[in-house]
């Protein structure tokens, strides 16, 4: 059984998050300062750590890299929860976090991201292979990706284009019987295959139309090879 941690300073995410991956047989733990979560850690090495980036007593920056440093025991999985801000994004970015949440929280892609980090199926959503040029833009450059698959959380690109975790892209593409979606979407993953990367790619502000209409170009495709579950979105190849 996979082994998380909650880091936050609010009682009601802990509760909320907690009863939530409960549901998904983890074994969890719960800290409310960085402190506290690091002394845990070195009580029973977690598989990974879901932290707020403002903590009571350092930022979860701060804490993801000391877990990173040369004392800790064993490699642990990091994921922070932030606000929609530049400074926010930066802050994730630098600290090495392998994923970051954006606040208002939503269930479905606190599930997705855990299951691509932990290797695990979890069966809360699905993404479906998706396979069309997607028009990128980051600030004023323009650039084409290739998608290999979607969700309602985000979607996976891969590109001979360099970006980092963090980076805000803008993507453009079109769903098989439906108009045009454009959405913004945040770097959260990056795998690099031979001359190209691959890029989970998290949607953010996704409109509830978008939203609609990828969650039924995902349930309209056949439980037949063409669908996979969430975790394969950046082990093998989101995020969410």
């Amino acid at each position: 059984m996979k082994k998380i941690l909650l880091a936050s300073s609010s009682k009601s995410f802990l509760q909320r998050n907690k009863n939530l991956l409960t549901r998904e047989n983890f074994q969890l733990f719960t800290a409310h300062g960085g402190a506290e979560a690091l002394q845990l850690h070195k009580e029973h090495l977690f598989d990974l750590v879901l932290a707020d980036l403002h903590l009571k007593d350092m930022g979860g920056d701060a804490l993801c890299s000391l877990l990173r440093s040369e004392e800790a025991l064993t490699s642990v999985a990091v994921i922070l929860i932030c606000y929609d801000k530049p400074d926010e994004h930066e802050r994730v970015a630098r600290c090495g976090a392998d994923a970051k949440i954006i606040r208002p929280v939503q269930p479905e892609q606190m599930i997705e991201t855990i299951g691509s980090l932990l290797d695990m199926q979890l069966t809360r959503n699905k993404r479906a292979i998706f396979k069309v040029r997607v028009l990128s833009k980051k600030g004023t450059a323009e650039f084409y990706c290739v998608s290999l698959d979607i969700s309602i959380t985000g979607i996976l690109l891969e590109t001979g284009n360099h970006l980092d975790i963090g980076d805000r892209i803008i993507c453009q593409f079109t769903l098989p019987g439906s108009s045009r979606i454009e959405t913004e979407g945040d770097v959260v993953r990056s795998i690099k295959t031979s001359e190209l990367f691959k890029y989970g790619v998290q949607f953010v502000g996704l409109s509830l139309p978008s939203r609609r209409e990828i969650d039924r170009y995902v349930a309209s495709v056949k439980d037949d090879m063409r669908c996979i579950p969430s975790t394969q979105k950046l082990v093998g190849g989101y995020c969410g």
